[in-house]
């Protein structure tokens, strides 16, 4: 019987995660997500100290034994008090998860649809008792970022950059760029902005410009945008984020537009910043504040701001364009790396865990 099934016995360090992302006995079918390439890499810096028991979200082991534990923020108050561990932190892949919910209730009592529960923690998630039972907390963002959070939280906060696979999104295509637009996320819903795309984009034409939606695109939000789209925005669908046809996509676009609410870092950004887009966004996608200047940063729910960024950006030279791209592309590599990923969890960890 495996050491998670019995919940008895002692290991090194243990790492609670989501299976779909990310199983070290096999291929999970979400590995690609940012998700799933964060909990790989932590798993990788957890067996460089020794072994490491990986534990799925569902996992609820008892009376185990270790030096470290680190757990996804949903399940790991259950999981840290349950144990023996020597010193535990909590991994908080967004922003301020209570303050986001409040801000979802509101902007879905605002725009008449319903409130994302399935996009937020479970009812037994308990933000306090997470914070407080944590030694450390790894948090993915920027200033924005950690401004979610209460101050008093602060101390016990560690921020993180991280990457996606650079020369999946990199590696040359051959296709001409348009000035074109996409807005690329896992589901076009409430978190990510999309009432913003509806009423910005309802007052722009297509001879103007033209926006790419990547993504799952569920009701209410697809009946929202059938009812304001003048003919500029094109849905695709989910197209899978490591195939040709979704890179190709990217690299046909100047812009990615997404002027998501809530983040922690978004993931579809660094892949699109890969393939050459410069991000129309917000400062709640989590870009680290030096990839961030280099991106045209614009107001949520500021619908006539987020026209005027649009056609100021389309109105760029190809000079302009090109140099603000290769800044933004200098910064990402500089400081959107799994290098230094790696480097803030040791930081970390030699602060309440050194080996």
């Amino acid at each position: 019987m495996l050491e998670r099934d019995r919940g008895i016995g002692t290991t090194t360090s243990v790492l609670s995660y989501f299976r779909s992302y990310f199983d070290p006995d096999g291929a999970a079918p979400l590995r690609n997500h940012s998700t799933g390439q964060i909990a790989a890499h932590l798993y990788d810096l957890l067996a460089e100290r020794g072994t490491v028991t990986y534990l799925g979200s569902r996992d609820r082991p008892r009376r185990m034994r270790a030096r470290l534990f680190i757990g996804h923020f949903w399940g790991f108050h259950e999981v840290a008090t349950a144990n023996d561990f020597d010193v535990s932190i909590a991994f908080y892949s967004v922003s301020d998860p209570a303050r986001t919910r409040r801000l979802m209730t509101e902007l879905a009592a605002r725009f008449e649809v319903p409130v994302p529960d399935w996009d937020l923690p479970p009812a037994s998630f308990d933000h306090e008792a997470t914070m407080e039972a944590a030694d450390l907390v790894f948090a993915v963002g920027n200033a924005y970022t950690l401004s979610t959070f209460p101050e008093r939280w602060h101390p016990k906060i560690r921020m993180l950059n991280y990457s996606v696979d650079r020369e999946l999104y990199e590696r040359p295509h051959g296709i001409a760029r348009t000035r074109d637009l996409c807005y690329v996320a896992t589901y076009c819903g409430l978190r990510k902005g999309f009432p913003d795309v509806v009423a910005t984009w309802a007052g722009i034409d297509p001879d103007e410009a033209r926006l790419h939606v990547v993504g799952n695109l569920d009701p209410p939000f697809d009946a929202m945008l059938a009812r304001a789209n003048p003919g500029s925005v094109t849905v695709h669908g989910w197209i899978n984020s490591d195939s040709d046809a979704y890179v190709r996509l990217l690299q046909s676009c100047r812009f990615a537009y997404i002027p998501t609410y809530s983040e922690g870092q978004m993931g579809t950004l660094l892949e699109a910043i890969h393939a050459g887009c410069v991000p129309i966004t917000t400062a709640a996608s989590g870009l680290d504040d030096s990839v961030l200047a280099h991106c045209v940063v614009i107001e949520p729910l500021d619908h006539d701001g987020q026209r005027a960024a649009i056609r100021e950006a389309l109105g760029w030279s190809d000079d302009e364009y090109r140099a603000r791209r290769e800044a933004l592309s200098e910064a990402a590599r500089q400081h959107q790396t799994w290098e230094r990923f790696a480097a803030g969890v040791q930081a970390g960890l030699a602060e309440v865990a050194p080996p």
